[in-house]
């Protein structure tokens, strides 16, 4: 195999075998299911552990083959399309792939940027809801609180972080825009 290009994790699951990827994601799977269970105070029996482990490799490879229907279809568009991926991975380093038309990005990031603009306010609506509803897992069943008290914590902190994330990532998407040579003023 050749060496990835991208270090850290991404390298590392790009080299690693498909079977071994779809076995860890079957242990972390049953893993998450039989904690979900203790958390609720739910008994967990001896025949559930094979029944969550043969549920994660299904769960696995059908996600596995998603990703590489996915990889497959972006592979046809031609050199530095707006991918989901080619989007991703520009947002993440701040560059443009090579051969990236304005007329083709611009539109998709413009886009991106319209719709983030409700998400500034629905996102802490959102999972401001979940966090009361973490609160009610805490105070439904007070013999067994774990399950709420992991996740209101959780949702609470994505409900404050939306409002710093959205405008960190809209003055990102904006100097991605600002890279095009400018012809005419570009639309927000």
């Amino acid at each position: 195999m050749t060496a990835d290009p991208r270090g850290g994790w991404q390298g590392l699951v790009r080299r690693t075998p498909l079977w071994i990827l779809v076995l860890v994601f079957a242990v972390v799977w049953a893993a998450l299911q039989l904690g979900m269970r203790l958390l609720r105070g739910k008994e967990i029996a001896p025949e559930d552990v094979p029944i969550y482990g043969v549920s994660g490799v299904i769960t696995g490879i059908l996600m596995l083959v998603v990703t590489r229907w996915v990889l497959r279809r972006e592979r046809k568009q031609p050199p530095g399309s707006p991918t989901a991926t080619n989007i991703k991975r520009a947002i993440a380093t701040g560059r443009l792939p090579e051969h990236a038309t304005a007329e083709r990005w611009v539109l998709e990031l413009n886009k991106i940027i319209r719709q983030e603009r409700h998400m500034m306010w629905i996102g802490p609506l959102v999972f401001g809801l979940f966090t009361a509803m973490g609160i009610f897992l805490v105070f439904g069943d007070p013999e067994h609180p774990w399950f709420g008290v992991l996740l209101t914590p959780l949702f609470l902190g994505i409900a404050i972080w939306y409002p710093v994330w959205i405008p960190r990532r809209r003055r990102t998407i904006q100097a991605l825009i600002d890279q095009f040579p400018q012809e005419e003023p570009v639309r927000r």
